[in-house]
């Protein structure tokens, strides 16, 4: 039985480092960069969005949980919407409702997003 499980542990062995392992790389050369502010942690998520109306326009909604939205003191995390579209390196806050929803393109098809740093207390 020792034999048995030797041959294939063996047989394992032989086949993993005889197949082909495929792999895939990022393009270094058509790199696309958008930065935000330091100590903000920029990109800390991100989510392709496909805008339809007015104009076509494809967005990368880039999220930023220690940022702190404008003329504001408090820490309330930003989401950020980047124009792919353009060669602008620059992005604009998305500005939410007191629900947490944002109209981007349609006013139907609203982006939800989840107030994870904000908290309120109840007297």
């Amino acid at each position: 039985m020792a034999k048995q499980w030797h041959m294939v542990c063996l047989w394992i062995i032989w086949h993993f480092q005889t197949s082909n392992v495929t792999a895939f790389n990022l393009d270094t050369e058509n790199v696309l960069q958008r930065n935000g502010d330091p100590g903000s942690l920029f990109g800390f998520s991100v989510a392709f969005h496909q805008q339809l109306k007015p104009a076509r326009k494809n967005l990368l909604l880039v999220g930023a949980p220690r940022a702190k939205h404008q003329n504001q003191v408090n820490v309330t995390g930003v989401v950020y919407k980047c124009d792919l579209t353009t060669t602008s390196k620059s992005c604009q806050p998305i500005e939410f409702d007191d629900k947490g929803l944002c109209t981007l393109s349609e006013p139907n098809d609203p982006l939800v997003s989840a107030a994870g740093l904000y908290v309120q207390t109840v007297n």
